[in-house]
């Protein structure tokens, strides 16, 4: 059971990352608060990835990173 709800988390956190990284894709003028809020807090939850992996050619990875991360997790946590 603690897997399973593991699981969902990781898949949920994996989702929010997506959509809110197209999100920011969106101009700030014509976003709306909680556009803004989720963009914060996935900010939030990069910045240490960002800290260890800067943007490359203007490029920022780390959601990238974030996702291949939480994916490793979530696969060890399977496999047990």
């Amino acid at each position: 059971m603690p897997v399973k709800l593991a699981h969902l988390l990781i898949e949920a956190l994996t989702w929010f990352i997506i959509v809110t990284t197209l999100l920011t894709f969106i101009p700030p003028h014509s976003r709306n608060r909680p556009i803004n809020r989720a963009i914060e807090l996935l900010d939030r939850l990069l910045e240490p990835i960002r800290k260890v992996v800067p943007p490359i050619g203007g490029v920022d990875l780390s959601p990238a990173i974030a996702i291949i991360v939480l994916q490793l997790i979530d696969k060890i946590l399977r496999g047990l």
